[in-house]
């Protein structure tokens, strides 16, 4: 799972991104039916725009910092088929009473793109305190491991695909994956590699990124026609193609696709707070 937290700098923004999150741009008629609510008042749109809003103006000790968080959490295509709507529901309240347990939060499902996503709108200070919901990198880890926790024990087909023991470091080297796993002069059967190739693919973000991330694992890649193809498989280099090991080509398609999603929601946040500065400073 992707997590992405966006900070929100000014009121109007707060009252676009609740609207976004409501309406999914226009595929959501009804957001009750896909909500999540967390400590308001009201499940009205414009009345969770307004607790928003006021309780940072009313509450908030520095009325300069984020105002509030756009929190964006995504599933990756291969699992895509592996969770319905509970399951998403049960994952986000657990985030959310981790992550921002005294913090307002509404957010919705957005499932109608083949990529399962959960956006969030979270308060920049918790209910009626000047305490901040700004989390500190350890903060963010411990959260993440939670969650990684969590998922394993509640949701074990959802493979998590991380070192948990060195977290935010590179995944094994082909080499310590053998010393652990098996005899080191012994090749990846082909269900060995499946697996392992599975694994990383659900921690990339796009497919560059996932190219990135087989070759510092001592995978060898190898293209066609321009576009990434496979692996390069046991000392000979037979070429093992992504769809004989589990990723069909519209899997790697849709993650491209999530990922220029998220990079342009970021991009218009940014461009956002950008024109509102410069509004500030013009008068």
């Amino acid at each position: 799972m992707i997590i992405k937290v966006l900070p929100i700098r000014s009121y109007n923004a707060i009252q676009n991104v609740v609207n976004y999150i409501a309406t999914d741009k226009g595929r959501i008629h009804d957001h009750h039916a896909q909500g999540i609510f967390h400590n308001l008042y009201s499940t009205g749109l414009r009345e969770i725009s307004v607790q928003l809003q006021t309780n940072f103006a009313d509450h908030a000790r520095n009325r300069n910092r984020t105002k509030a968080r756009h929190v964006i959490l995504s599933v990756n295509p291969i699992d895509r088929n592996k969770v319905n709507m509970d399951i998403m529901d049960d994952l986000i309240n657990e985030y959310i009473n981790k992550a921002f347990p005294k913090a307002i939060a509404f957010g919705t499902h957005h499932v109608n793109e083949k990529h399962f996503h959960t956006h969030l709108i979270v308060s920049g200070n918790e209910l009626m305190s000047r305490t901040s919901t700004r989390q500190t990198k350890t903060e963010l880890r411990e959260v993440h491991m939670h969650m990684l926790r969590y998922m394993s024990e509640r949701y074990p087909q959802l493979s998590i695909g991380i070192d948990k023991d060195n977290y935010g470091r590179k995944l094994h080297s082909e080499k310590a994956y053998y010393k652990e796993k098996r005899n080191p002069d012994l090749q990846l059967t082909r269900d060995e590699l499946s697996e392992r190739v599975k694994e990383i693919f659900r921690l990339s973000e796009s497919s560059e990124d996932f190219r990135q991330r087989l070759e510092s694992s001592d995978l060898r890649t190898y293209e066609h026609k321009g576009r990434l193809q496979g692996v390069l498989w046991e000392d000979e280099g037979k070429k093992m193609r992504f769809s004989r090991l589990g990723i069909e080509k519209h899997l790697m398609e849709e993650l491209d696709k999530q990922n220029e999603r998220l990079n342009e929601l970021e991009q218009l946040r940014e461009d956002h707070d950008n024109e509102q500065e410069l509004d500030h400073r013009e008068m």
